[in-house]
């Protein structure tokens, strides 16, 4: 990043003028997906997906699952430092209100997960279960 003389701050003391700079903000190394080579996609793609369903400790459970299953733990423990926005995201996604960058279906056929399983424990648990209502009521609206 490169500094540019923005103005100049005087001084009624006779102290030498003071430069105020501006600093020069580094471009995007990725311009907008559309300009992308399709090289350049097809890498953007398998990453996605690798990043979706791969698992740090070698199991079968893929990250983006159970950092899901983390989520809703931390919220039934009544953490004080979960993350909402992320919390509420996780939840419209493991409920299908909205796909995200791959649908939560398609992470769980992949890695041969029942995608219910999720869903059931979001249902079956009353805290959770009023969490996704409001989130639903939020992003779809009621009748009345």
């Amino acid at each position: 990043m490169q500094a540019e003389v923005a103005a100049w701050q005087l001084d009624m003391f006779d102290a030498p003028p003071a430069p105020i700079t501006r600093v020069r903000a580094k471009p995007d190394p990725l311009p907008d997906p559309h300009l992308w080579s399709e090289a350049v996609k097809d890498k953007m793609v398998d990453a996605l997906i690798s990043l979706a369903t791969d698992s740090r400790r070698g199991d079968n459970m893929p990250e983006s699952l159970m950092d899901c299953a983390v989520l809703f733990s931390e919220r039934l423990r009544n953490r004080k430092k979960m993350e909402l926005e992320d919390y509420r995201a996780t939840l419209g996604w493991v409920m299908e209100f909205w796909s995200g960058a791959l649908p939560y279906r398609y992470v769980c056929k992949i890695n041969g997960v029942d995608p219910e399983f999720l869903q059931d424990i979001i249902l079956s648990n009353p805290l959770l279960k009023r969490d996704m209502e409001d989130v639903r009521r939020e992003c779809f609206g009621t009748l009345v």
